[in-house]
């Protein structure tokens, strides 16, 4: 049987975090594990590394001198940059998203209604993302070994005519 991808998240809030926990949990590819605070996240993710961390923006509601969202991004992307981080806040402020983007977050939600709608699709949209970035990458492998072929060919042709085993009349000989 094959394991279940991993999903960390991480936001300062109890209810939530297990409402977004109860929904992703309701897939049953994925096991779900929550933290309270970044730091917890961080120690957690250096023994076990999960395939998406959804990491809320503020995290210091609870714990006053906590590292925000950006730290730990920051932080999980220095450790392990091929895990995909999904910020989640009630900032709907277009440069806070920007700046989630751009320390390489992979999206941003608003918290609100359709929350846990959308980070569903977002693990959806993940999946296809890394299965494209795979395919795309044996297409490339494929196109450099067919290069490579055919510049071997070349090279054996270019090697038979000039040592006389393929004539330099029209026709072979």
């Amino acid at each position: 049987m094959a394991s279940k991808a991993l999903i960390y998240i991480v936001d300062d809030e109890p209810l939530q975090r297990e409402l977004l926990a109860d929904h992703l949990g309701n897939m049953p590819a994925y096991e779900i594990h929550s933290f309270g605070t970044g730091e917890e996240c961080l120690a957690a993710i250096k023994v076990r590394i999960p395939t998406i961390v959804f990491l809320d923006y503020y995290l210091n509601s609870q714990v006053k001198d906590a590292m925000d969202g950006t730290e730990i991004l920051q932080e999980i992307k220095s450790i392990a940059p091929a895990i995909e981080v999904v910020m989640i806040s009630g900032q709907d402020k277009i440069e806070v998203a920007v700046n989630s983007m751009k320390h390489g977050a992979f999206d941003y939600i608003v918290k609100g209604e359709g929350a846990f709608v959308r980070a569903e699709k977002t693990v959806f949209n993940i999946y296809r993302f890394h299965k494209l970035t795979g395919t795309a990458s044996r297409y490339r492998t494929l196109m450099v070994l067919f290069g490579i072929g055919m510049l071997l060919m070349i090279i054996l042709v270019i090697y038979l005519q000039t040592h006389g085993y393929i004539s330099k009349l029209p026709g072979w000989a």
